[in-house]
């Protein structure tokens, strides 16, 4: 259907300007006077106004178009009564300039949009003469814009949005296309009605849509359409397994998770509910974990928003370590992880650790506490824990010894302390008594080995060596050794302290004293519970040593770089079967350095086999020559 545009009057685009009646008889009479000539063929024709004035002047053109029909009309009752007297032509002008003659009463002329044109129709006689028989009409040709889109509408989520509308009136520029508008800001134009785009999740987002005319015009936007998004957390990992894989290792795996928006960015890994990591992989090695224990393995997925997924749950149970075949007994230093270490290196070789928890005070009190990693670790692996009780001050044993109360308050304290913390037994280490109190020493260790017999625990003693029994020996004499072996478990031999830090220098244990040491112990009834023990350290002495040159000690890791570094001069010593090293160091003092390693302490663990003691033990697990577990005699399942 074709649009016509009807120009209206006045306001509308038309304005007629006609001359009334009254004016164009005046005007006639006043023609007559001065032109006599055209009076005289008035008279033989009249040519009256009335009868040919131009009528209901109008102007019309269709949408888009940059012409238009003009039309006009003469009064039906005024050409009946002067029929035969109508205009022979008429004249169009447009903004004061002729457009065209013509006999018609319709013609199409052009216009220009946004402008406002004065057209005037003037009648003709017979001899195409003007009268003054016009009518005039304004034209405004305004150019009409676009119709804003109607019904525009959103739908959609955080995965993605959908825009809709309807075309909205058609203007003069015909069908273009829409402009996009988001929050304010273009974001596209298309000759669709319907958009599609991307969405973030609990985002709102305000929409107007805007027409765009063939020519480059616009229309008013749309009333905004405001929309806010949700968001889903990520589907929960699929699939998840979790299995043991050693005695302290759980390995997990699962399926990827998904999401509706975004991206998964990472799996939060949770032990019995308290988180462990966060990795982007679908597989993870839980470690550092308890043998036979049972554990719950939680993955949630989490995505590039932060929000997590339901978890995905697996429970398992680690394996049950493999218990220890080994004979050795190992002191461990609880305030060292290096010495734990050493330990779950080569717990299968050792068969009783004695951790250093406990010592004694000035004010006769017990300290310490227990580490229940290392406790429990060790117990897993059917490896006997035995606390070391230290005490290196003469008075405090002589009382604890000697005092009634005290000496009670001991016994109560270390046979709780053993159930307490479910211990295999103690281990005491009381090296610094007098040989004065060997009886009450005696009789302590009696009841304190009745004690925790009772209770299916075991009791080991630290003792100092000795080549033969002398009773007010300061180190040794408190010890008598065949009464101590018919209570104790074991009798940890320290064999070596012949020089020590503040004596000269010297080999800690010289072969030949060592020798005499496990030869006596072989006379003692009962000798297969001495534990033959050997130091893993060395000792260096600057300036000579002595009471004002203390030696520092050393573990062999530790020292041999250090004699590297010092160009140290180092050999065997074949008497004393012990390692030497003589260095000056920066500052120009000269050092003496003994120390043990694999070779020499392989010698001394033979020597202890041949004797028939009942094991050996070390002084004390951390950074040793670790060839010394290379040895056939400390193999897992070897035979003393």
């Amino acid at each position: 259907m074709t649009r016509l545009g009807w120009v209206a009057i006045a306001t509308t685009g038309i304005a007629l300007a006609l001359g009334s009646g009254a004016g164009s008889a005046t005007a006639a009479r006043r023609h007559q006077a001065e032109h006599p000539r055209h009076a005289q063929k008035q008279k033989a024709a009249p040519f009256r106004c009335a009868a040919v004035r131009p009528a209901r002047l109008q102007f019309r053109r269709q949408l888009g178009e940059t012409s238009g029909t003009l039309s006009w009309s003469v009064p039906r009752s005024a050409a009946t009564r002067a029929r035969g007297r109508r205009a022979a032509a008429w004249r169009v002008s447009r903004d004061g300039r002729v457009v065209v003659q013509t006999t018609k009463r319709t013609l199409k002329v052009n216009v220009a949009f946004d402008q406002r044109h004065r057209f005037v129709v003037t009648a003709l006689d017979s001899r195409r003469r003007a009268r003054r028989c016009s009518a005039a009409a304004r034209v405004e040709v305004r150019y009409r814009m676009p119709g804003a889109p109607r019904f525009l509408a959103v739908s959609g989520d955080e995965s993605g949005l959908l825009l809709t509308w309807q075309p909205g009136e058609q203007g003069d520029g015909g069908r273009g296309g829409y402009r996009l508008l988001r929050d304010g800001v273009t974001v596209g134009q298309t000759n669709g009605t319907s958009w599609r785009l991307a969405a973030a999740p609990n985002r709102t987002y305000s929409f107007a849509v805007v027409a765009v005319d063939g020519r480059g015009r616009t229309s008013a936007p749309t009333a905004p359409v405001t929309t806010t998004t949700s968001h889903a957390p990520p589907t929960p990992p699929g699939g998840l397994q979790a299995v043991s894989v050693s005695e302290n290792a759980i390995g997990a795996s699962w399926q990827p998770s998904t999401v509706r928006a975004g991206r998964v960015t990472g799996y939060r890994i949770l032990r019995d509910g308290v988180v462990v990591r966060q990795l982007d992989a679908t597989s993870t090695v839980l470690d550092n974990l308890a043998p036979s224990t049972d554990y719950r393995v939680s993955v949630i997925a989490i995505d590039d928003s932060g929000y997590a997924s339901e978890p995905a749950v697996a429970d398992t149970r680690t394996q049950d370590p493999v218990p220890t075949s080994g004979h050795a007994h190992a002191f461990l230093l609880a305030s060292t992880d290096q010495s734990f270490a050493d330990f779950r290196a080569h717990y299968r070789q050792i068969g009783v650790v004695h951790p250093t928890y406990f010592d004694c005070t000035a004010a006769v009190a017990l300290e310490g506490k227990d580490d229940p990693l290392v406790t429990q670790w060790a117990q897993a692996r059917s490896v006997t824990v035995l606390p070391r009780i230290n005490c290196q001050r003469t008075a405090v044993v002589h009382r604890i010894l000697t005092d009634p109360a005290t000496r009670a308050s001991w016994l109560d304290q270390l046979t709780a302390l053993a159930a307490d913390h479910a211990y295999d037994g103690i281990s005491l280490d009381f090296e610094a008594g007098a040989a004065s109190d060997r009886a009450a020493y005696t009789a302590f260790v009696q009841e304190l080995a009745q004690r925790l017999h009772a209770a299916g625990r075991r009791l080991a003693l630290s003792v100092s060596p000795k080549v033969r029994d002398i009773l007010t020996h300061p180190r040794s004499g408190i010890f008598d050794y065949p009464q101590l072996a018919q209570s104790a478990d074991y009798l940890f031999l320290m064999a070596w302290g012949i020089h020590w830090s503040t004596s000269d220098p010297g080999p800690q244990d010289d072969i030949g004293w060592v020798r005499q040491i496990v030869d006596y112990v072989a006379t003692i009834p009962q000798h297969e519970k001495f534990i033959f023990g050997t130091n893993l350290y060395g000792l260096d002495w600057p300036g000579g040593g002595g009471p004002g040159n203390t030696a520092t000690a050393y573990e062999y890791q530790d020292l041999t770089p250090l004699l590297q570094a010092a160009n140290a001069t180092v050999r065997l010593d074949p008497l004393t079967d012990n390692n030497q090293a003589l260095y000056t160091d920066a500052a120009g003092v000269a050092h003496e350095v003994w120390f043990p390693d694999a070779d020499t302490t392989a010698r001394r663990i033979r020597l202890a086999e041949q004797a028939g003691l009942g094991g050996v033990g070390f002084w004390r697990l951390g950074r040793e020559d670790q060839r010394i577990w290379d040895d056939p005699l400390l193999a897992p399942g070897a035979s003393w």
